[in-house]
């Protein structure tokens, strides 16, 4: 009996590495952060060209129009807008839209009329520059932000990605013919066209690259699932 359990005391352990992964949900969350804090930082940049009394953005230059002209804040008109591309978008890519497209459309709106009373109004020419030019690297980082969340496209953004994939149009035609159209109807509406919409679409381009590549380095490793050795001994 006792030559027995010495004989079983002998056997060694072995040891096995297991891959194990976090929970979805965690990733999920740490995405959802990343993407609001990018649209919150869209928000600034958005209301800092506003102020900025240069002329608003193409889609702002929209959005302002529609306030003139209804009782909704700036952020509702931007969100209702979002609504008919979301729906155009659904239609030509016949699919539902991702879940990162839904809250771009729930809490930009609401952050641009929640942070409005912290944005100065600038009437002198070199704080109106310098207000415009910071706001649009700020805009641009937002944009490089949310994008790198990897939580889907906001509505504007998805409706161009559909309407080139449903013509074979290149991105860059698709951009342009959609802002020249939303600038259209926002300056016949009243909204603040000026110097600065055009300026804003000739330079977005450039903080917005930077701030995806930017984004995608740093936030890389919170954006995936992560997973571990799990030991495991017989």
């Amino acid at each position: 009996m006792q030559t027995e359990t010495h004989t079983r005391e002998q056997i060694p352990l072995t040891k096995n590495l297991t891959k194990k992964q976090e929970p979805y949900w965690q990733m999920f969350l740490r995405r959802l952060i990343i993407m609001n804090v990018g649209l919150l930082i869209m928000a600034f940049g958005i209301r800092g060209v506003i102020g900025a009394n240069m002329g608003a953005s193409p889609w702002d230059v929209l959005h302002i129009g529609v306030t003139l002209h209804t009782p909704l804040s700036f952020g509702v008109a931007n969100q209702l807008v979002g609504l008919p591309m979301l729906a155009i978008a659904c239609w030509m890519a016949k699919s539902w839209p991702k879940i990162g497209t839904l809250i771009n459309i729930l809490m930009l709106g609401p952050y641009c009329d929640w942070i409005k009373p912290l944005i100065p109004e600038q009437t002198h020419w070199y704080w109106m520059l310098l207000q415009f030019a910071v706001s649009v690297v700020i805009m641009g980082f937002g944009v490089g932000f949310y994008i790198a969340s990897q939580l889907g496209a906001g509505p504007r953004d998805w409706l161009m990605l559909s309407i080139n994939q449903k013509t074979g149009w290149s991105i860059r035609w698709v951009r342009t013919m959609i802002e020249v159209s939303a600038v259209i109807v926002g300056i016949f509406l009243g909204g603040p066209f000026s110097i600065g919409t055009i300026l804003f679409s000739l330079t977005i381009g450039h903080p917005t690259e930077w701030g995806l590549k930017w984004a995608t380095r740093v936030f890389q490793p919170y954006v995936q699932r992560r997973e571990w050795d799990h030991e495991t001994f017989n």
